[in-house]
């Protein structure tokens, strides 16, 4: 989760506990970390909340873009994300290396 420190009404305040609580209460499979600064996100070149980003062990993108296809489940035919993680696990080339993100602007 991004979060403008300037202006904490553009997202919800979150701290790093309540993450942590978040995390074992949703019993999420992976890690996620809270980029205070925005730093990260504009290193990477978000432009959108969420914007997904994946590297490979070498450190380098492989893939940048949105999750899904679509923003309701019912609807999705694409799992990108996914996609991209799989075929950088298995060491593949990444089918789509890059899809259009969508979702809340990043207000920086």
């Amino acid at each position: 989760m991004l979060v403008n420190s300037n202006n904490p009404y553009l997202s919800p305040p979150d701290t790093g506990e309540r993450m942590a609580e978040r995390a074992v209460r949703s019993a999420l499979p992976f890690v996620y970390l809270k980029d205070h600064d925005g730093s990260l996100a504009r290193a990477c070149g978000a432009i959108c909340t969420p914007h997904a980003f994946v590297f490979d062990a070498d450190r380098r993108l492989r893939y940048q873009g949105r999750i899904d296809d679509s923003r309701t489940g019912q609807s999705v035919t694409t799992h990108d994300l996914s996609d991209a993680i799989a075929d950088v696990l298995d060491r593949r080339p990444v089918r789509v290396a890059q899809t259009e993100p969508f979702g809340c602007a990043i207000v920086w």
